[in-house]
């Protein structure tokens, strides 16, 4: 069986809720969202996930937000090297 096929936007960075570093949406082919002005199309989402795929079938939409505290090791490896103190080599 073949998986079923999703259009893929990304909230505009100006438009996003307070805490939320990314909001995504998921619709079907052709069925761009309500409030267009605020999504950005990035493309089709070929691979679901079964998670995707139950929401697609209940809701007819997916919508996932990315918290701001919830982010990838090595933005957090990055981060912790920028605020590090540097020492003079003795």
């Amino acid at each position: 069986m073949r998986s079923p096929v999703y259009d893929l936007y990304q909230m505009k960075q100006d438009r996003l809720p307070k805490g939320a570093r990314s909001a995504w949406l998921r619709t079907r082919p052709n069925e761009p969202p309500p409030a267009a002005d605020d999504w950005i199309f990035v493309g089709k989402e070929r691979h679901p996930s079964r998670w995707t795929i139950a929401e697609m079938t209940e809701k007819g939409t997916c919508y996932r937000e990315i918290p701001i505290w919830l982010s990838s090791r090595r933005s957090m490896m990055a981060a912790a090297s920028d605020n590090a103190v540097q020492t003079p080599a003795a």
